[in-house]
């Protein structure tokens, strides 16, 4: 069976300063990115176990040198990297599944970690009425295509982000927020939380691995039917009047923007 994994780091056990774990010049940031590509393999490994001959991990964190370590990735897995964080490439119908590893939740989730929608000056976003973040987006990318999401790895609040969306999903929770509410304006200052022991993270999300390639060809992918109305709220009039006059885009109030797609979502960021 053919799995493709989105990748990001925010999500990793561990990590709760973004400044210092998730920037390229980030003191922790070698620690991070080490992290994050262990996790990978537990990832891989449970994957195997569980029936998977081919694996593809795109490298969702920003540029090269990207959130994942090349030089430790399992021998099994296959990396995209260099690709930048605009959106998963090399995709199409051939993958039976899809596994989300070290997410996050959507701007503004109570109780998460260094949660945000894409980058930092959106607040929220809505695609045909529903509110949806990374998780929900790259569910959706995926769904288009008649691929499933079968696993979620991360904070507890994006776990459950994409359970909301695929109730049937495999959850991994490494860590759980502290705060009630978004932690600073952005998501992104350091965050309280309680965290798995990187080890027993990885043992966590090997077994949820193995078990979620149980699901592939039970869990049905997630999809919205034409046409797609995409909304985007920004946190400043400055940077919504910057959108304001692109093609197809029409202003909703100060800070919102909407578009309609006849095929797929043009996203206003």
């Amino acid at each position: 069976m053919k799995i493709y994994v989105i990748c990001d780091l925010e999500g990793t056990a561990g990590v709760v300063d973004h400044r210092r774990q998730c920037w390229f010049d980030g003191a922790d940031y070698p620690q991070a990115r080490r992290l994050a590509t262990l996790e990978l393999n537990a990832l891989v490994e449970g994957a195997l176990e569980g029936g998977a001959t081919d694996i593809l991990a795109w490298d969702g964190h920003g540029n090269f040198p990207g959130g994942l370590d090349p030089e430790l990735v399992h021998p099994a897995c296959r990396l995209i990297t260099g690709a930048g964080d605009g959106g998963s490439v090399a995709v199409d119908s051939s993958f039976d599944a899809m596994f989300l590893l070290g997410l996050h939740a959507m701007a503004g989730a109570e109780r998460s970690v260094l949660a945000h929608s894409f980058w930092p000056g959106v607040a929220a976003c809505w695609l045909n009425g529903v509110k949806i973040g990374e998780v929900g987006l790259n569910t959706f990318t995926f769904g288009r295509m008649g691929v499933p999401t079968v696993f979620i790895s991360g904070d507890r609040a994006g776990a459950e982000e994409a359970r909301a969306l695929i109730p049937a999903i495999e959850m991994a929770v490494v860590k759980e927020g502290l705060a009630t509410t978004c932690i600073g304006e952005k998501g992104l200052e350091p965050s309280p939380a309680i965290t798995l022991a990187p080890e027993q993270a990885r043992q966590v999300i090997r077994g949820a691995a193995w078990r979620a390639m149980g699901k592939v060809g039970t869990v049905a992918p997630w999809s919205l039917e034409p046409p797609y109305t995409w909304r985007v709220q920004f946190r400043t009039e400055e940077l919504a009047a910057q959108r304001a006059s692109r093609t197809g885009v029409r202003r909703i109030d100060a800070c919102t923007l909407e578009t309609v797609a006849a095929a797929a979502p043009d996203v206003i960021l």
